[in-house]
């Protein structure tokens, strides 16, 4: 579960910037769940972002995913000495000189965490992590700080934390996370942070293939809850036709990267399994049925039909979703289709907490399928170039305001000046 994300110092954000999927105890269970945690009591299922094209929306995302990335892979993606790619503000003379700093505070397991790191090219600054147990006291797990002016990092770890620390701290470079180094040496008390952002599922924007609905589609049960997500969208289909075949890299030549072209090559390979996947729709008046390639169909089935295992994994196994442009090829009321289906305490699935964080552009959703504190703004200060997020709730709008309309209407920010002319 998603507590808490915020950053500080990343790409066009310049100050500490934070997401939070916090709800008051009032919020109606079709929008907010209960944790059994006392730090997070109660969590929204969604959140929404609205802003102007650059104005930081993707960026947000796109930290949470670099953060992701970062714990996931420094301990074994990255060599003693390499840069580290991390992409400070650079409109101002001293951010670019300063660390980027990403924190989550998340709920594994029962337990609430709270972890963050700075880095710039070189090293990292700075690392922490903090627990709170079900009876709401606080511990700390790792302090970890580095001061350039003595070239010295100081290391504190927690009177809980159990295992070879000596061991964990002689193997994490400075351009490494030390989570990531114990939790690979099998440290029960840095796992929980390797293993939340594991299974943080995220979605660039464009960036959805059928691969994961295609491995969900293999077997009768699961095609058959994908046919049916997909006739909730009003998508005519009648089954899903999967077939192997053998396709000459010459053929693939246009399709692959030349990398992975050449691996093949070196490998003595001529022709690659392949699986194509076709939808078959129902004809009329015969009761017959008509193929048509994953390919040939519209943009918005093949996204909806992207979407489709993916959304199925989310609600299933209680995950939690980070997407980019969701409303990207997509009506509307699919729109509002996908994330009902997370912002719905009666779905299909015991103990659902599913959590979806999504960018979009459709004010459709401003009516009822996302509640008020579900809504956030993006807007870039003009002088600055500094990107700031914003809940609706900050603005106060009346009970009866219509949300849409103010949102177009520039009330909020987050909507592009245009000049006439």
């Amino acid at each position: 579960m998603l507590v808490a994300f915020a950053l500080k110092n990343h790409a066009c954000f310049r100050d500490r910037q934070e997401l939070s999927m916090e709800a008051t105890t009032t919020s109606d269970d079709t929008f907010a769940f209960d944790t059994g945690v006392r730090r997070a009591p109660r969590l929204h299922r969604s959140s929404v972002i609205y802003g102007a094209n650059g104005s930081g929306k993707s960026r947000l995302l796109q930290g949470l995913a670099y953060a992701r990335a970062f714990v996931a892979g420094s301990s074994k993606d990255r060599h003693a000495g390499e840069e580290i790619d991390c992409v400070p503000f650079l409109f101002d003379s001293e951010s670019r000189t300063q660390p980027t700093t990403f924190e989550v505070s998340f709920i594994e397991d029962g337990i609430a965490f709270e972890y963050g790191f700075a880095v710039d090219r070189h090293r990292v600054h700075e690392e922490w992590l903090f627990a709170w147990h079900p009876g709401g006291r606080m511990r700390t797990l790792l302090e970890r700080r580095y001061d350039a002016e003595t070239d010295n990092e100081e290391w504190r770890f927690g009177s809980s934390v159990r295992g070879p620390k000596e061991l964990w701290r002689a193997s994490t470079r400075p351009n490494a996370l030390l989570a990531s180094v114990a939790a690979q040496l099998n440290s029960e008390s840095f796992q929980p942070v390797v293993t939340w952002f594991q299974k943080l599922i995220v979605l660039p924007s464009g960036d959805i293939g059928p691969g994961y609905t295609m491995s969900v589609s293999n077997d009768e049960q699961g095609k058959q809850r994908v046919l049916d997500l997909l006739r909730d969208a009003d998508i005519s289909v009648s089954d899903i036709m999967m077939r192997q075949e053998e396709v000459s890299l010459k053929e693939l030549k246009q399709h692959l990267p030349p990398r992975l072209l050449q691996e093949f090559a070196d490998r003595g390979r001529s022709t690659v399994n392949s699986v194509s996947t076709s939808l078959l729709h129902p004809v009329a008046g015969t009761g017959g049925r008509e193929p048509l390639d994953l390919n040939e169909e519209s943009e918005g089935t093949q996204r909806m039909f992207s979407f489709a295992g993916v959304w199925l994994e989310i609600l299933e196994n209680n995950r939690v979703a980070v997407v980019d442009e969701l409303d990207l090829s997509l009506h509307p009321l699919l729109v509002a289709a996908l994330v009902r289906r997370v912002n719905s305490a009666g779905a299909p699935g015991a103990d659902k907490r599913a959590q979806l964080v999504a960018t979009v552009h459709d004010v459709t959703l401003l009516g009822n399928t996302v509640s008020r504190g579900q809504v956030w703004f993006t807007e870039k200060d003009q002088s600055s170039e500094a990107a700031r997020l914003t809940p609706l709730s900050d603005y106060h709008p009346r009970s009866k305001e219509a949300v849409s309309r103010g949102y177009l209407g520039g009330r909020y920010g987050g909507v592009p000046v245009i000049k006439d002319g």
